[in-house]
């Protein structure tokens, strides 16, 4: 894990500059490429080939490259590339990734399976490089000023500000935070900031770009025997050349990674468990258990409201883009008690594994909608009745968007617009040939995943110099669920995940009976010890964005908010809207 930059100029105390606001994310070493046409700076966070030699940049012949992230099945690949006399001079990824570009060009980029936001200049053709995982784990944004002549590049947007003359707030990205509580567009919140999409290639050559989608799902991928497989895809990930950890809670997903990985490589690993202060810690009681039944060490962290207090505004300036998710405040403070550089989280377990109630329901509905005879129920006052009109997987995922709160209350907002299934402009693949379900368990994998989960677990915790696992949003394990049957992934008569637990039956240790997740007292803090916190915060006092929020609306809002306490995920966002909106000036 490292942070990349870079720019089509020659430019010495910019890119160190720049270097500077990333160095968090690549603590061990740092090094720079210059010509003319262009610099690279990187900042490295050591995992795979400890040694200097395979520092970055990382030259061979005209190619240079610069990469964030892992690549699972390096040694594989390099395997081919020796076959064909081809040979290394590092046991690095790194040298594996510039070598397969230089002998298959772009499609080199199909063959990965891995983590990666990746840079790579071709001197000879003067053309830039640049590409995400398909999944988007791994960060990577430009800029790009037409005017001037000059491209900019980085895994944050504060590098790239730098060198921006204007900031600007883009109105449309912030209508998606309103929507969803994060932004689901390539354009970032930033006006002009651009995400390299997952599995998208984009390429800078003679003051032009080019993008195209490179890498996609196999939406048709056949498992001959799903449990293999599953344990196959969760040690690969094992690979490092430093100790790791996992973060444990009571639930199926960290339990299962718990137990391969124990199984794989025994005790040689910590666990880290979450308590809240006021909080039932059901889980990280059972996490204790599991962990001290397998002599492994389990640290608990403690997280209280005063961390709620005393973090926020560095979470929101360290998230770049407002991130409407309490759970932000956990994974700060995890971050900073973790001794370790790897951190294996459960992360996309409910998306793959149907962890979540709304799914039965759209499977059901689905079906239901298809019989013609049964509209004459939609009339009804039931919600899941008057479903049954849809037919499409953008009806279904916004009916049952549990971001999509903000919907009916747009009197908070002094610029908001109610965004429907006809203007979604999700960047994520439809397959109509697929399930309605599948396609709404993938939109949740593309949307929110891809720019909530991800974003924080990145963000938060490379600014701490951890670099974050998802087993479970592996390319893999998403083609496999998606291939999976949909009356599988159900199960109606059985609890929460009935397909993974059939699978792993007997292996899955001492797992809470019912899910528990971040059993977070988050809404009874918010209506007591945080309260008053939350109440001057949305004042015009803290910081005055009339111009994006109605301060009477809210203010009434938060006083009903005291006597019943509903809607805390709304208060919540609109306090995150508010710092940041003071955080960046805008």
């Amino acid at each position: 894990m490292c942070g990349i930059n870079g720019f089509n100029f020659l430019d010495t105390d910019k890119i160190r500059k720049m270097m500077t606001l990333t160095e968090n994310r690549g603590p061990d070493a740092n090094g720079v490429f210059e010509s003319p046409k262009m610099t690279l700076g990187h900042n490295r966070l050591s995992i795979i080939d400890l040694t200097k030699e395979a520092n970055q940049p990382f030259n061979e012949d005209h190619l240079t490259i610069i990469f964030n992230g892992e690549i699972y099945n390096y040694k594989n690949l390099k395997e081919k590339l020796i076959t064909k006399g081809i040979k290394f001079k590092t046991n690095s990824d790194t040298e594996v990734i510039i070598k397969l570009f230089k002998e298959y060009g772009e499609d080199s980029f199909k063959m990965l399976s891995g983590i990666f936001a990746i840079a790579i200049w071709n001197s000879k053709e003067n053309e830039l490089s640049l590409i995400r995982d398909i999944v988007g784990v791994k960060p990577l944004y430009y800029y790009h000023d037409i005017n001037e002549k000059k491209f900019y590049f980085s895994s944050l947007i504060k590098s790239i500000l730098l060198s921006k003359k204007d900031r600007e707030i883009n109105n449309q990205a912030l209508n998606y935070y309103l929507n969803f509580w994060h932004n689901d567009l390539s354009e970032t919140t930033f006006k002009k900031i651009y995400k390299v999409l997952p599995g998208e290639l984009v390429k800078f050559k003679d003051n032009k770009l080019s993008k195209k989608k490179l890498l996609r799902f196999d939406f048709n991928k056949e498992i001959i025997n799903p449990k293999k497989e599953i344990i196959r895809i969760f040690e690969k990930q094992l690979v490092s050349d430093v100790p790791v950890a996992i973060s444990l809670s009571g639930g199926v997903d960290s339990n299962l990674i718990f137990s391969i990985m124990n199984k794989k490589i025994g005790n040689k690993f910590k666990t880290y468990s979450v308590r809240f202060e006021d909080g039932t810690n059901v889980d990280a009681d059972v996490a204790k258990i599991n962990s001290q039944a397998h002599n492994l060490e389990n640290i608990q962290i403690n997280v209280s409201h005063n961390d709620f207090i005393e973090s926020l505004e560095k979470i929101v300036e360290i998230l770049e883009e407002p991130v409407g998710n309490q759970n932000s405040i956990a994974n700060y403070i995890l971050s900073q008690k973790i001794g370790e550089k790897v951190l294996f989280t459960g992360d996309g377990g409910d998306e793959i594994f149907s962890g979540y109630n709304k799914y039965k329901s759209i499977f059901l509905l689905s079906i239901l909608s298809k019989m013609k005879f049964l509209n004459i129920f939609n009339f009804l006052p039931s919600k899941n009745l008057s479903r049954l009109k849809f037919k499409s997987p953008e009806e279904f995922y916004l009916s049952f968007s549990e971001q999509n709160l903000m919907n009916n209350q747009h009197e908070y907002f002094n610029f908001f617009e109610k965004i429907n299934y006809n203007d979604l402009k999700f960047n994520h693949e439809i397959n109509r040939d697929q399930s309605i379900l599948n396609n709404v368990m993938f939109l949740d994998i593309q949307s929110w995943i891809q720019n909530d989960s991800l974003v924080r677990n990145d963000k938060i915790f490379m600014n701490n110099g951890v670099e974050v696992r998802v087993p479970f949003l592996d390319q893999e394990m998403i083609e496999l669920f998606l291939y999976t049957k949909d009356y599988k992934k159900i199960g109606f008569f059985q609890n929460n995940k009935p397909y993974i637990k059939k699978l792993f039956k007997g292996e899955l240790n001492s797992l809470a009976e019912k899910k528990q997740g971040f059993d977070s007292p988050f809404s009874f803090w918010l209506q007591n010890k945080l309260f008053d916190f939350a109440k001057n915060i949305l004042t015009k006092n803290y910081y005055d964005g009339s111009k994006y929020l109605n301060y009477d609306h809210i203010q009434n809002f938060i006083k009903n908010f005291k006597k019943d306490g509903k809607n805390p995920y709304l208060l919540w966002s609109l306090i995150v809207l508010q710092v940041y909106l003071k955080k960046f000036n805008f």
